[in-house]
């Protein structure tokens, strides 16, 4: 995919630096008050998680921190001088965990989302806490994912590591106060722990009690705007560029993801198709009930991000591609044609939880399942069949999303999934009932973390509109055919 780029001579400041951390890489950029990167100046440094079979996925903070010193070292070099970057937007993979002794340094690796050591202290807290009022306070579940339950597995198989921690941090927080020599969480990562009040920002007792941890020991969430100087920080002294800026404080990848599309608005959805898949919406209204299916993540006094998750969308192709004997190429299959076709009550019936559940019943023990195969079946129908039922994942999830915030006036998507097989949209379209605009972004995450830094370098700054590579609209024929198969969808899935 091209990347939304500005020649380094047509750049209008201010300009800012946006600093991505994901699962595979550490990644820094310059972009313009347009919100487009200027000329060359990105770089990436790659990383692997360290796995287990005893579900273990941790990473070195200390190597993160690092590999932005070496990512800035490269994209500043030669361009922008002091006094034009105004703001430093940074955005992590969400949920991560590292404990910090009262040096400030580290006494674990970084513990990613990804990790699911703490399964049986999910079970324990399940049983001693109201996992339903919980949900509505956090936005969140109880989860290997989230912090609660990791903080309680440190206390039981850690000890002497629980007793000398000063302070829980998620990553971004330990990657500022070792840059800028002050710990800096943000409101948005704060809630991506599933610890933190959702109205009112503040960490929910019954939990810290309930894991054994004093509030001090927790980061006070901080809002975009209440972004740190960088002027007089060990930062400043080593890339005197970035004096005048300002440090917003971290946010999760999924909200960047949304800011990186332009799914800016109420009225838009940003949907990813990765190897997972998501649909998320900023909301600035109250949310009396949240509906069981979905998250909600504080991120300012003002802002909610809304949505839910699916551990298997691009997962589901690469399982298609390797086991179903297609082509090795995909490019080579006219795609567009099979899922352009008329729909099919012969099409197989697929519920792809390869991975198990998450959104919107939250099993995560489930399995995918396959019916309505007969001796005819071809492995295009098999195909046909899998990609649908990545569609009525995503339509199960947009039933809630109506239900806490209307219906969208325009959804926007991108992804790597779908740019593999970009006629799947039709699919999506037909079972969503809605057009779909799938937008040209490279490195989404890491333009929202730039988005946000803009909102306090320039703001009211209007940024870039992202541009559309495709726009697919339904058949409204075959939306009858997608709501009878969610009902069979669910019915298969309480068996999976």
């Amino acid at each position: 995919m091209p990347r939304f780029h500005v020649p380094a001579e047509d750049a209008q400041g201010p300009l800012v630096v946006a600093i991505d951390i994901g699962s595979g890489g550490t990644r820094a950029a310059v972009y313009d008050i347009s919100g487009r990167e200027v000329g060359a100046l990105h770089h990436k440094e790659s990383h692997e998680f360290t796995v287990d079979d005893d579900g273990t996925s941790t990473i070195d903070a200390d190597q993160i921190v690092e590999e932005i010193r070496a990512a800035l070292t490269a994209v500043l070099a030669a361009a922008p001088l002091p006094g034009q970057v105004r703001a430093i937007g940074v955005d992590t993979f969400a949920s991560s965990l590292v404990a910090v002794d009262a040096a400030g340094e580290a006494l674990t690796p970084c513990i990613t989302y990804a990790d699911t050591r703490c399964h049986a202290q999910v079970d324990r807290l399940a049983a001693s806490l109201d996992v339903d009022e919980l949900h509505e306070r956090t936005g969140a579940r109880l989860h290997s994912s989230y912090t609660a339950p990791r903080l309680a597995w440190l206390r039981e198989t850690r000890p002497e590591v629980f007793a000398r921690t000063e302070r829980f941090m998620a990553l971004g927080e330990y990657v500022a106060s070792k840059l800028l020599g002050t710990p800096a969480l943000g409101t948005a990562s704060a809630a991506w722990s599933g610890m933190i009040d959702r109205r009112t920002g503040q960490y929910v007792p019954e939990l810290l009690e309930a894991v054994g941890v004093d509030v001090s020991a927790m980061g006070p969430a901080l809002d975009p705007s209440d972004a740190l100087p960088v002027d007089g920080t060990p930062l400043a002294a080593e890339f005197p560029q970035l004096e005048d800026a300002v440090w917003v404080p971290v946010i999760g990848d999924g909200l960047a993801a949304n800011l990186g599309i332009g799914a800016l608005g109420e009225g838009t959805w940003g949907i990813s198709t990765a190897t997972s898949g998501a649909i998320r919406q900023l909301l600035s209204t109250e949310i009396p009930s949240l509906p069981s299916g979905l998250w909600a993540y504080r991120v300012d006094q003002q802002r909610t991000l809304v949505g839910s998750a699916m551990s298997d969308c691009g997962r589901v192709l690469d399982w298609c591609r390797h086991e179903l004997a297609m082509p090795s190429d995909v490019a080579t299959t006219d795609t567009t044609a099979l899922f352009s076709a008329p729909v099919s009550a012969g099409t197989p019936l697929v519920v792809p939880f390869f991975s198990g559940e998450r959104g919107t019943k939250w099993r995560g023990s489930s399995r995918a399942l396959f019916a309505n195969i007969g001796a005819s079946t071809t492995w295009e129908d098999m195909l046909r069949g899998a990609m649908e039922g990545v569609a009525l994942s995503f339509l199960r999830i947009a039933d809630q999303m109506r239900e806490a915030g209307g219906e969208p006036e325009r959804i926007v998507l991108s992804g790597g999934m779908t740019g593999v097989i970009p006629g799947w949209l039709h699919l999506l379209s037909d079972a969503l009932g809605m057009p779909l605009d799938h937008v040209a972004i490279s490195r989404s995450t890491m333009r929202g973390a730039a988005v946000l830094a803009l909102e306090q370098a320039a703001p009211g700054a209007r940024v870039a509109e992202a541009p559309v590579l495709t726009h697919v609209e339904p058949v409204a024929a075959h939306q009858d055919y997608y709501r009878e198969r969610l009902e069979r969808f669910e019915e298969l899935a309480d068996l999976a």
